[in-house]
């Protein structure tokens, strides 16, 4: 079969519907990253979103046929990994711990042996703070602010009202902004 190179993402979801696997290998290409880096910051540990990655692409897999698409795709899938991630750290009942380190920016990365300690300092300091959101806040923050999605995916995604998700960053906002002011990391 063709890797379907000249396929757009609706042609591709409706192949994958019809279990094309060439298809969806060519459809989950697009979105292996970002999910992997949602999964990642979601969960706190590499080896755990490695599983948990796998588990999504299963259940992507398994229930991609019932997608109507009354959704944008990415909303679907992203609302699949946030219910795979919330019933792995359910199960294990292990609060989620955000891996920070991946996130900063290779821009931010330091030059020198000093700078590279501020970087680390710097690094632990907002890595506690995302620590210590609540769950819900922590994950509308990560959806926005890593992954780009607008506010009404992010209420998709989580199942909860826009505007109780437009809380959950104003307050998140609020925390973080607060937790890096004590720290004097900004004014």
């Amino acid at each position: 079969m063709i890797d379907h190179p000249e396929k757009s993402e609706q042609e591709l979801i409706e192949l994958c519907q019809k279990k094309d696997g060439h298809a969806f290998d060519r459809l989950m290409r697009h979105y292996r990253i970002p999910l992997f880096h949602f999964l990642v910051r979601s969960c706190g540990d590499k080896e755990l979103a490695e599983d948990l990655f796998q588990d999504t692409l299963i259940k992507v897999w398994r229930f991609l046929p019932g997608y109507k698409g009354r959704s944008a795709f990415s909303s679907w899938l992203f609302s699949v990994a946030h219910n795979v991630v919330r019933d792995a750290l359910r199960r294990q009942k292990v609060r989620a711990n955000i891996s920070f380190r991946e996130t900063v920016p290779d821009q931010a990365m330091a030059h020198t042996p000093a700078d590279e300690v501020v970087a680390d300092e710097t690094r632990q300091l907002v890595e506690q703070a995302l620590q210590a959101l609540p769950e819900k806040q922590r994950q509308v923050f990560l959806l926005r602010q890593h992954s780009g999605m607008a506010f009404k995916e992010i209420a998709k995604v989580t199942g909860e009202p826009l505007n109780t998700v437009l809380s959950h960053m104003r307050y998140a906002v609020a925390k973080l902004k607060k937790c890096l002011r004590d720290d004097d990391l900004i004014i």
